[in-house]
């Protein structure tokens, strides 16, 4: 059963397993979250993250800036399950936005050990505006402007719009376009019913690039999922509403320790 918290978000799994007691933060601390970016971002896209949680890692995809990208959201995920392997991560809980997420997606069909995942912003399938893709193609900079306008909701604070262009500055016209042709290319529809592990989905309502039917869906095919919508934020909910975000994430991984799978 949901419930209203802080009058801004919706639970569907019960906050009262969740308890912050000083054991629960102690055994949160032996877990790790892996935070993976969206197309054209960055490392920067989870300093609000990295602050608050101390056993936490983002990673650097290729090509974001430095180097080349890769082609498909698969072999993004292979990336992520070589990092995993050399940094010899274990009761790991990724975390993915947008682009992100689809490499979770794939990760987590490939990789059914997972002790959670976290898919924001995302979709079983994501498909791209033509005329963005165009945009990217011909004038790189009106594009990061777009994009950043589009990634938030309509009231967001100007700060964070200028800093989500900002980074998509960093990332080659050539990468972000690359990353949004393999976002149009994933599809993992059929398929992601088959995640086992839990997963805590989180939109906007407000979200203009990947819509909330994308969340429903993923939360009536993932089984063990729980499904938050945050009010008043649009597709970057961890920097709109970043304090929300946070809790969201620290009741999550306390759930996963105080009852594990």
């Amino acid at each position: 059963m949901g419930f209203d918290y802080l009058s801004d978000i919706r639970y569907h799994f019960d906050r009262a397993s969740c308890m912050q007691t000083a054991l629960h933060k102690q055994l949160m601390m032996e877990l790790t979250l892996l935070f993976i970016h969206g197309a054209g971002g960055g490392y920067a896209t989870w300093r609000l993250q990295l602050l608050k949680f101390k056993n936490a890692q983002a990673i650097i995809l290729p090509g974001h800036p430095e180097g080349q990208g890769l082609d498909t959201i698969e072999d993004y995920a292979d990336f992520v399950t070589e990092y995993v392997q050399a940094k010899q991560i274990h009761d790991l809980t990724l975390v993915g936005h947008s682009m992100g997420g689809a490499i979770a997606i794939e990760y987590a069909l490939q990789e059914p050990n997972l002790k959670g995942l976290v898919l924001v912003g995302t979709g079983a399938r994501l498909r791209v505006r033509q005329d963005l893709l165009s945009t990217i193609h011909e004038n790189y900079s009106h594009a990061c402007a777009m994009l950043a306008k589009l990634s938030v909701a309509p009231e967001c604070d100007p700060i964070i719009i200028d800093r989500i262009r900002n980074e998509l500055l960093k990332v080659s016209a050539e990468v972000t376009y690359g990353d949004f042709l393999a976002c149009d290319k994933f599809d993992r529809m059929r398929e992601v019913n088959r995640i086992q592990c839990p997963t805590l989905v989180i939109c906007g309502t407000q979200d203009q690039l990947t819509p909330f039917k994308y969340s429903e869906y993923l939360h009536e095919k993932i089984r063990n999922s729980r499904l938050v919508k945050i009010l008043q934020a649009g597709h970057s909910t961890f920097l709109e509403k970043h304090r929300i975000f946070n809790q969201l994430l620290w009741d999550f991984e306390t759930f996963l320790k105080v009852d594990p799978h």
